[in-house]
C-alpha cells in the first residue's frame, strides 16, 4: 500500500476512536434536522395573504416575530372597530408597502394605549403605532380628524411620510363621500368601494438589479430556512475538522510527523491525505444529514433535496477544511475549539443566516460575499428561480476557497517546522 493509503487508512482509524468526532458525525445533523422542523412547524415562518390585516392576539405579541422585513410595519390599536375603521385599515394593507398588525383596543382606555406603545417602541420592531379612538368613525365624517386618531412614530424611515399622506387621502375620502351620504356608514362603505372598483388596475413590477433575485413570500421563508439549515449543519463540520485537525497535533507531539518527513513522503503528499480525510467525513456527514432529511419528509428547501444535499457537502468541505487549517496553525485543540466556533459565529452573521442584509451598510454587504456561506445562500435562491448556473459557481467558489485554504495551511506546517 502507497504512503498516501496506509496514511489516510491510519487516519480514518483514529477518527473513528474518538467519540468526539462520532458525535459530530451522527448527532448534529440529526440535531440539525430537528431544530429546522421546528422552524417549519412555527409560527415564525406563517404566511400572510397578500392585503390581509394581520390580527395579534395580546398587546404584547411582537411585530418582529411575524413581520415581512421588506414592509413598513404599522401596529393598530383598534378600539373603533367598526367598517369605516376595517374598510382604512384594509386599503393600507393593499397598499403594498404596508403590513397591519391589529389588537383589538375596545377595553382599553387611552393612557393604557399610550403606556402599552411606549412598550412597544422600546421592545419591538415598529415602524408606526396606530390609535383608532372609539368616536373614529363619526370625527372621521366631520372633519375632526385630531379626535379620531393618534399617530406614534417609532421608527426614522421615510416612508413615514408617505403613510401619512395615503391615510389623510383615505380620511378625504371617507368625509367627502359621508358628506352626500347624511352619514350613512354602510352606504360610504358601498360608494367608496365602488369608487376603488372604477379605478385603474394597478400592476405591481419588480425592478431588480444585476445581482438580485426576486423571490415570491413562500420563497423568501423557504431561503431563511436554508439559512438556519447552513449555520447549524457548518457547526458540525467544523468541528469534525478540528479532530482531523487533532490528529496532526498528535503527530507532531509523538514525533510521528518528523518520522515521515524523513521519509518519501513529502509535505504536501500529508497535506493532501488529511484533505482526503475531510472529504470523506463531509461525505459521511452528508449522507447522515440525507437520511435524516428523507427520514422528515416533510422538509421543504424551495430546492430539490439532492441539490440541496450538494450544496451541503460543498459547504461541509470547506469549513471542514478550514477547522483542519486552524487546528494545524494554532497546535492546539482547546485553542482551534475556540477559534472555529468564533469563526462560525462571526461568519454566519455576516453572511445573513440569521438576519437579512437589506438594510445593512455598503460596508457589511461587502464583508459578507467573503463568507462561503453568503455564496451558497445566493446559490440557493438562483436555483429556487431556475438558473442551472447555481452549479458552476458554487463549484467555482468552493474550489477557491479549498485552494487558498491548502495555501494556507501548507505555509501553516512550513512554519511549525521552523518552530521545532
Amino acid at each position: 500500500m502507497s504512503h498516501f493509503g496506509e496514511m489516510l487508512k491510519i487516519n480514518m482509524k483514529l477518527l473513528l476512536r474518538n467519540k468526539g468526532f462520532l458525535f459530530f458525525l451522527f448527532i448534529t445533523p440529526i440535531i440539525s434536522v430537528i431544530i429546522m422542523g421546528l422552524h417549519v412547524d412555527s409560527s415564525f415562518y406563517a404566511e400572510k395573504e397578500d392585503g390581509a390585516i394581520r390580527e395579534l392576539t395580546g398587546a404584547n405579541e411582537k411585530v418582529v416575530y411575524l413581520n415581512d422585513w421588506g414592509d413598513y410595519s404599522i401596529k393598530v390599536y383598534d378600539a373603533a372597530d367598526s367598517r369605516l375603521s376595517e374598510y382604512v385599515l384594509q386599503q393600507l394593507s393593499n397598499n403594498g408597502m404596508f403590513s397591519v398588525y391589529r389588537k383589538d383596543a375596545g377595553n382599553m382606555t387611552e393612557t393604557e394605549v399610550q403606556k402599552q406603545a411606549e412598550h412597544d417602541a422600546m421592545n419591538d420592531r415598529i415602524g408606526t403605532i396606530l390609535y383608532l379612538k372609539p368616536d373614529f368613525d363619526k370625527n372621521v365624517m366631520s372633519g375632526s380628524w385630531k379626535d379620531a386618531f393618534l399617530f406614534y412614530e417609532v421608527s426614522e424611515d421615510e416612508r413615514w411620510e408617505y403613510l401619512e399622506d395615503v391615510f389623510a387621502d383615505e380620511l378625504m375620502a371617507i368625509h367627502q363621500v359621508a358628506q352626500g351620504t347624511a352619514g350613512d356608514e354602510k352606504q360610504i362603505i358601498s360608494v367608496l368601494t365602488d369608487i376603488d372598483d372604477n379605478l385603474p388596475a394597478k400592476e405591481v413590477v419588480s425592478l431588480d438589479g444585476k445581482d438580485t433575485i426576486s423571490l415570491s413570500s413562500e420563497q423568501n421563508t423557504k431561503k431563511n430556512l436554508a439559512g438556519y439549515a447552513y449555520a447549524i449543519i457548518t457547526l458540525g463540520f467544523l468541528f469534525c475538522g478540528v479532530c482531523v485537525a487533532y490528529t496532526v497535533i498528535e503527530e507532531r507531539e509523538n514525533k510521528v510527523y518528523t518520522r515521515i518527513m524523513l521519509s518519501s513522503t513529502g509535505r504536501m503528499e500529508y497535506l493532501l491525505s488529511k484533505l482526503a480525510v475531510s472529504l470523506i467525513i463531509s461525505v459521511l456527514q452528508t449522507g447522515v444529514m440525507a437520511v435524516c432529511m428523507f427520514v422528515a419528509k416533510d422538509m421543504d428547501f424551495g430546492i430539490a433535496k439532492p441539490a440541496f444535499l450538494l450544496l451541503i457537502f460543498l459547504l461541509g468541505l470547506i469549513f471542514n477544511v478550514l477547522s483542519l487549517t486552524v487546528g494545524i496553525i494554532i497546535g492546539d485543540v482547546m485553542g482551534a475549539n475556540y477559534a472555529v466556533f468564533a469563526v462560525w459565529v462571526v461568519s454566519a452573521l455576516l453572511a445573513g443566516l440569521y438576519f437579512p442584509l437589506e438594510g445593512s451598510s455598503k460596508v457589511i454587504k461587502g464583508i459578507s460575499y467573503l463568507m462561503p456561506q453568503r455564496w451558497f445562500l445566493k446559490g440557493t435562491e438562483m436555483l429556487m428561480v431556475g438558473d442551472s448556473s447555481a452549479y458552476p459557481m458554487v463549484g467555482c467558489i468552493t474550489l477557491a476557497y479549498i485552494i487558498i485554504i491548502l495555501c494556507v495551511g501548507a505555509v501553516g506546517l512550513k512554519m511549525k517546522e521552523s518552530e521545532a
